[in-house]
């Protein structure tokens, strides 16, 4: 089954369980997904690896992380060799940073790997503000290459290449994105918005208050259609979805150190959500 070759703080893989039962238990197996915050994209990686979708539809508005999966999937054999040439010292991280924040796209296979290398080399896989593994002085227990196995990395990006004609990547703004997934009967979009609380830490393009209630109110729109949307389980989240029902559940995540996170799900109005250990809904 695929493996993201990128390392996501709250990367939710481990919503394959909830997921694959999703589609089996709503007669969905074959359908479209999408997911207009694809960041590491691992939970999209399994289901079609799995054979549970068909189609996976990957956006991002970062163009460094559309540049990554465009690359990883145009240029393997190009992407594998940068992999295995290149040298992982500071004076390397500091060139790929370099590269990361030009953000020239007119090069994708460039910012593509700049983006990769930072991810794998980087605290928690966090690339704006982390700083590297081990240290700029690489005085620490762990070293730069700690994260940065070259055959195993090389081996997860040569894995997607039998399925380049399967995934399609865009960069656009995710409420553009959803537009026209939320209409489409044939598709099944997952939204996993920056947290509210921790997103600027984490993420580059995390969002206001006001973000997170245009993406509540394009839901809203579609409670027929077939979404779930995933958040950290705050007041300000429960408050913005007190219209839908809750379902909580625990999520082990790494960004500095290792915690269990509380996430919350919601779902369309036209889905049965599966019924499984460590996942409780409440009427709203």
């Amino acid at each position: 089954m695929l493996v993201s070759p990128l390392r996501y703080p709250g990367g939710k893989a481990k919503l394959f369980d909830f997921f694959s039962q999703l589609i089996v238990q709503n007669e969905l197996l074959g359908c479209k997904y999408c997911e207009p915050y694809a960041g590491g994209a691992g939970l999209a990686l399994k289901l079609l690896s799995g054979g549970f979708v068909s189609e996976i539809f990957l956006n991002d508005i970062d163009e460094a992380i559309w540049a990554f999966w465009t690359s990883a999937l145009t240029q393997n054999q190009k992407f594998c060799e940068l992999i295995e040439s290149t040298e992982v010292t500071i004076s390397e991280w500091y060139r790929q940073r370099d590269i990361w924040r030009a953000k020239d796209a007119s090069n994708v296979l460039e910012l593509g790997f700049a983006t990769f290398f930072l991810n794998r080399t980087n605290r928690s896989g966090i690339i704006e503000g982390a700083g590297p593994v081990g240290g700029y002085a690489q005085s620490g227990e762990w070293k730069l290459d700690a994260r940065f196995d070259r055959t195993k990395q090389a081996a997860a990006i040569r894995a997607l290449a039998p399925y380049r004609t399967k995934i399609r990547v865009t960069n656009l703004d995710a409420l553009d994105f959803i537009k026209t997934t939320l209409s489409d009967k044939n598709s099944l979009t997952y939204l996993d918005p920056p947290y509210y609380v921790k997103g600027s830490k984490l993420y580059r393009n995390s969002y206001r208050h006001e973000d997170h209630l245009a993406v509540r109110d394009a839901v809203g729109k579609k409670r027929n259609g077939r979404w779930v949307v995933s958040y950290d389980a705050v007041s300000q989240i429960r408050e913005i979805y007190s219209d839908f029902d809750p379902i909580y559940y625990a999520l082990s995540y790494s960004a500095g150190q290792v915690a269990s996170g509380k996430e919350v799900i919601f779902v369309s109005d036209s889905l049965m959500s599966p019924s499984l250990a460590g996942f409780v809904r409440i009427a709203a």
